[in-house]
């Protein structure tokens, strides 16, 4: 975020109208101070105003969006413990809890439709693009192994049966997984289609990524060839 200037007759004003408007508490801003300011003779003539810069810390997007977190989660009985850490430009969200099942959901779609709401908020609040993950009980690491498996899976039906496979929605972290397994098999490739947060993968078995360089072999045989054949007619 852009420093934010305010003035006020003293510094300490500046700075609590600063805290005011933007809902930010002590440890939660940086202050420049600009213009200590002064009262003038008699305290009217000369008087200048104090004037400050404020900068907002990411400790205070980071506890906008708890708060707006926690705001979700009283709303399910079981007791969880959450935290946000700003990384970057993403916001990484861990849940942890006896009971946290009910926040994963079948196939993973309650805790997509949590990381689709806290996108949106924190792209609301934020003044730039941000991005949150959302973990919950090490579901991520759990779930890549899953994401992995099937991607292998698709891609080996893809190769053998030559057809185009249209996968299930997933998060941003899960297409990537995929796209690095697709990469791995020769004749296929893998792209992405739809919009967040049903956007999904698409593995399609193609012989055009490898036909340059089969050319390029066959050119380079018919040339060895000729050359070969010249050069018998010249001994």
């Amino acid at each position: 975020m852009k420093p934010v200037e305010y003035r006020a007759e003293t510094v300490e004003e500046a700075i609590r109208s600063a805290q005011a408007d933007l809902g930010a508490y002590d440890d939660e801003i940086e202050v420049s101070v600009k213009e200590k300011g002064s009262k003038g003779f008699l305290g009217i003539f000369g008087s200048k105003e104090s004037v400050i810069e404020v900068t907002l810390l990411d400790k205070h997007w980071e506890r906008k969006l708890h708060d707006f977190l926690k705001g979700i989660l009283n709303s399910f009985d079981e007791e969880t413990f959450s935290e946000v850490k700003l990384v970057g430009r993403t916001y990484r969200v861990k849940i942890e809890g006896e009971e946290v099942a009910r926040l994963i959901g079948k196939h993973g779609k309650t805790v997509a439709a949590l990381q689709h709401i806290l996108n949106i908020y924190a792209n609301r609040m934020a003044p730039t693009k941000v991005n949150v993950t959302v973990d919950i009980g090490d579901y991520r690491l759990e779930r890549k192994r899953l994401v992995e498996e099937i991607a292998h899976r698709t891609a080996k039906s893809a190769l053998t049966k030559k057809i185009k496979i249209v996968m299930e929605p997933m998060f941003a972290f899960e297409r990537r997984l995929v796209h690095e397994v697709v990469s791995q098999y020769e004749d296929l490739k893998s792209y992405s289609v739809g919009f967040e947060p049903y956007r999904k993968v698409v593995v399609e078995y193609s012989e055009r990524k490898f036909s340059y360089d089969r050319r390029s072999d066959s050119k380079r045989r018919r040339y060895d060839n000729v050359r070969q054949n010249s050069d018998r007619q010249t001994a």
